[in-house]
C-alpha cells in the first residue's frame, strides 16, 4: 500500500475482503472454472452461446510468421489468447505490403517486428509458446480515436458495484470511475489516481442499461464472488471483451478507493449488503425498448461532451428528460429515463464548472491540462 495516500484512502489487502480476493487471484486462480474463463479462447464461445455478441474471431495462430499472407482485413486486432491488461494487444492497420501501423503503440511495424514484440509479450506471461487471436476491431459508438473505450464492470455475483471507463487514445490513459448505475464518482472523494493515469470525462455508453444487464448475467456464471467484465459499446449493442478476476487497476493501485468505497465492495463480496440499484431487476427486453438517440446524434453529442462541451451533455440530458416527461407514472421505463437524464445533466454541469474555472484563471495559474481538473458526482434525477 502506498503510504503517501491521504487518510481515508486505500487499505492493506488483508484489511479488505475485496482487496484480499483480488490479490489472491492475481497469484493463482481459485478454481478450474476461473482458470478456463480467464482465457479468451474459451470465454468468447461461452459468452456467445449465452446470446451476447463477441468480436468476430478471424484466426487463432500458433505462429505469426505468415501474418501478411493470411488474407486478413486491412484493420484488425491481434492479442495473446492467454494475456491480460492490454499487454501485447495490437490494433493493426495495413499501410503497405508486410507493413502495419499499430494504433496502440503509434508505430509502423513490419511482420518481423510484430513477431519480436509478441514473443516478448508471451514470455512476460510465462508462455514458452504463444497462441494468438486475430479478431475484428469493434466500431465504438463514441468515435473518439481509433481505440474503443473499454468499460470494466466490477461485479459481485449479480450486483454491479463499479464501472471503470478507460480511454487508451492518449498517453497516459484517461480513467473515469462510475458507481454500479453509471453515476460518475468523485475524484478526490471516492477515489484517487496514482499519477500514471489522467482523469477523463465521464461518458455514459449509448447502450449502458443493456451493458449493465449483461454484466449482472455473466457474473453469475463465473464461479466467483467477484469478477471484472470488460465490454465495448458498438452502434448495435454491447460487445464482450474478457473476464478478469484480478484487475490490474485495483491490484496495482492505478487508482485507490476511499474507505467508504472499500466498505461497499467488502459488503458486496461477502453479501452482507443490499443490491446496488432497484433498476437492476428490469429485464433485458425492457432495457432494449428504451429510446436512445440515433448513433450519429449520440456520436456527435457524446463526443462533444467528452471534449468538454456542455452543449453535448445538454442535448443528451434533454433527450432523456423529454422521454421521461412523456411517460406515465407507472411506466417501467420512467426510472431509466430519469436516471440517464440526471447523469447527463450532472456531466453538463461539470463541464460548465470546469470551463468557467479555466476562463477566469490567469494564464500563469491555469492548469496544464485535464489531469488537474476535478470531477463532480452525478445526480440521479
Amino acid at each position: 500500500m502506498n503510504k503517501t495516500y491521504p487518510a481515508g484512502f486505500d487499505r492493506v489487502d488483508e484489511e479488505s475482503p475485496f482487496l484480499a480476493f483480488v490479490a489472491k487471484e492475481f497469484k493463482l486462480r481459485g478454481t478450474e472454472r476461473r482458470k478456463e474463463l480467464a482465457q479468451k479462447i474459451i470465454s468468447h464461445p461461452f459468452v456467445e452461446q449465452l446470446g451476447m455478441r463477441v468480436p468476430e474471431r478471424l484466426a487463432v495462430l500458433d505462429s505469426l510468421e505468415d501474418l501478411s499472407q493470411m488474407g486478413l482485413p486491412d484493420l484488425f486486432v491481434l492479442k495473446l489468447a492467454n494475456g491480460w491488461s492490454s499487454r501485447g494487444v495490437m490494433i493493426l492497420e495495413r499501410t503497405g505490403p508486410g507493413a502495419y501501423f499499430d494504433h496502440m503503440n503509434l508505430q509502423v511495424l513490419d511482420v518481423e517486428s510484430i513477431v519480436r514484440v509478441q514473443d516478448a509479450a508471451a514470455a512476460s506471461f510465462g508462455h514458452q509458446q504463444g497462441c494468438w487471436i486475430v479478431e475484428e476491431l469493434v466500431v465504438h459508438t463514441l468515435g473518439v480515436g481509433a481505440i474503443p473505450f473499454d468499460y470494466k464492470f466490477y461485479c459481485f455475483d449479480g450486483d454491479v458495484g463499479l464501472v471503470v471507463q478507460i480511454d487508451r487514445n492518449s498517453g497516459p490513459v484517461r480513467i473515469v470511475l462510475f458507481d454500479g448505475s453509471f453515476r460518475p464518482l468523485r475524484l478526490g472523494r471516492d477515489y484517487l489516481l496514482n499519477g500514471t493515469t489522467k482523469p477523463g470525462t465521464p461518458v455514459v455508453p449509448l447502450h449502458a442499461p443493456e451493458m449493465l444487464w449483461w454484466a449482472q448475467r455473466l457474473s453469475r456464471e463465473v464461479d466467483s464472488p467477484f469478477v471484472s467484465i470488460d465490454m465495448f459499446d458498438s452502434p448495435t449493442g454491447p460487445v464482450f471483451g474478457e473476464f478478469t478476476y484480478s484487475p490490474g487497476g485495483t491490484h496495482r493501485r492505478m487508482f485507490v478507493f476511499s474507505h467508504n468505497m472499500l466498505d461497499r465492495f467488502d459488503a458486496l463480496i461477502t453479501k452482507t449488503g443490499p443490491a446496488v440499484d432497484p433498476l437492476a431487476q428490469t429485464s433485458l427486453e425492457l432495457r432494449k425498448s428504451l429510446v436512445h438517440p440515433g448513433p450519429l446524434a449520440y456520436r456527435a453529442w457524446a463526443g462533444y461532451a467528452y471534449g468538454g462541451g456542455p452543449k453535448g451533455a445538454e442535448r443528451l440530458h434533454g433527450h432523456y428528460r423529454q422521454l421521461a416527461a412523456e411517460c406515465e407514472p407507472s411506466d417501467p421505463l420512467l426510472g431509466w429515463y430519469r436516471l440517464l437524464s440526471g447523469i447527463w445533466a450532472a456531466i453538463r454541469d461539470r463541464a460548465w464548472i470546469l470551463n468557467r474555472r479555466l476562463l477566469t484563471q490567469s494564464p500563469a495559474a491555469a492548469p496544464a491540462g485535464p489531469a488537474s481538473q476535478p470531477s463532480v458526482e452525478a445526480a440521479s434525477s
